[in-house]
């Protein structure tokens, strides 16, 4: 989610918490017990879970997923696990699903301990560090800031030993880790006992944390238009657009690659404008010579929800994005991105593998192949120079007529 508000604002799968109080310190509620384990304040942070975003939908099996992973108990040690994390493009729900899940365990009371949320920025231009992040936990947990360690791995014990005592007198606690953009923002952060659950968010995949890792992708098509339609019923319970030309919500879903940030920004455009029907807005998508640009509320943007992934790729990467961009196709084979790149060998393989781990190229039909999200496609297009149009056109022409003259001679002289 782009842009400031004086509140949590939900979007894609990005919450904006600039001007609320999560990082200095975490607003946290302090609840005291009297036991011949501990005397005194047994500070919690049951007040820091983000509120649930609205229209959530379309993810039940995902979110199944998750309560599995996350619930305490024996009962359920063959599927539960410390560490979960969730992965994929940005603006495809994460943080909306992650918080659905959150919540939902907190009704199902598995986490008395309480819940900390921190935001860790991780794409944005300065990133919450792991040092600062375990700073403003403790503080969270009610280490008052004059007595915080000095070290980091000072800080880090002190850490896991608060949780510890958590763990003893109140019960399991959640710690939520959203927006991370690598394993090392967070390893410092995972409880250290039994019992705790870690739930984290990243457009990455994050396989370092040996977690349990799940990939979203974009929301099945009936779900899409039924995200479009509760956006809209949500605004005005009278709008009822989507249910009327269902033909064109399906197109605009399409359109959107059900994509949860855009078909947010698709439903938010038509609310400001009642009197549009849904089917002008997919003319104009279709004839606009950017959807990356329309799709843009003035808030919540596409191209920038895009930029904060594009602009942390090494060159490298991003110069193979761009010229993957320009391949005809919905997909393709390794030996036309190689074509493309003009080098072949383990050097694209690589790449290619460092691109999907950051869910901008994702696995094609079978293995050796790969895609793009429409969206991506046009984005990392528009990315690309003049030069490089050029030149990968070339390369890719001479890779194509070098295989049809091989195929032809092979039809030519085979029985």
């Amino acid at each position: 989610m782009q842009g400031e508000s004086k509140g949590p604002i939900f979007g894609g799968d990005h919450v904006d918490f600039r001007d609320s109080v999560f990082l200095g310190p975490v607003t946290g509620k302090t609840e005291h017990h009297h036991s011949h384990h501990h005397c005194g304040a047994a500070p919690t942070a049951l007040e820091s879970l983000p509120a649930m975003p609205s229209g959530f939908t379309g993810r039940e099996a995902e979110l199944r997923t998750l309560l599995d992973a996350l619930e305490p108990g024996a009962a359920n040690a063959s599927t539960s696990v410390p560490v979960t994390a969730v992965s994929g493009l940005g603006g495809v729900g994460k943080t909306a699903l992650a918080l659905a899940a959150a919540h939902e365990a907190r009704g199902r009371k598995w986490f008395p301990g309480g819940v900390l949320f921190v935001d860790l920025h991780g794409y944005e231009g300065t990133p919450v560090t792991a040092d600062l992040a375990l700073q403003a936990l403790l503080r969270a947990l009610g280490v008052p800031p004059g007595q915080l360690p000095t070290g980091t791995e000072e800080r880090g014990a002190l850490y896991r030993t608060k949780l510890t005592e958590i763990a003893r007198d109140r019960g399991p606690l959640l710690l939520f880790a959203d927006n991370a953009s690598s394993a090392g923002q967070v390893r410092d952060l995972l409880p250290g006992c039994l019992g705790h659950r870690a739930l984290i968010t990243s457009r990455h995949r994050l396989a370092a944390l040996g977690a349990r890792l799940l990939t979203l992708d974009g929301l099945p098509a009936a779900a899409a238009v039924g995200l479009l339609d509760r956006a809209l019923r949500t605004a005005d319970p009278a709008d009822t657009r989507v249910a009327d030309d269902t033909k064109s919500a399906s197109l605009l879903a399409e359109l959107c690659g059900r994509l949860p940030l855009a078909l947010q920004i698709a439903a938010a455009l038509l609310s400001t404008d009642p009197g549009t029907p849904v089917y002008e807005l997919v003319t104009e998508l279709i004839e606009a010579q950017s959807r990356i640009d329309c799709l843009d509320d003035g808030e919540l943007s596409v191209r920038l929800t895009f930029d904060l992934s594009y602009r942390r790729l090494p060159e490298a990467e991003a110069r193979l994005l761009r010229l993957f961009a320009l391949l005809p196709g919905t997909e393709s084979g390794l030996a036309a991105v190689e074509a493309l790149h003009g080098k072949r060998g383990r050097t694209v393989r690589v790449l290619l593998a460092a691109l999907e781990r950051a869910h901008l190229v994702e696995p094609g039909s079978c293995p050796g192949r790969w895609r793009l999200h429409d969206l991506v496609r046009e984005y990392a297009a528009q990315e690309a120079t003049a030069t490089e149009r050029g030149a990968a056109r070339t390369r890719v022409m001479s890779f194509y007529l070098e295989r049809a003259r091989a195929a032809d001679v092979h039809v030519r002289t085979g029985p």
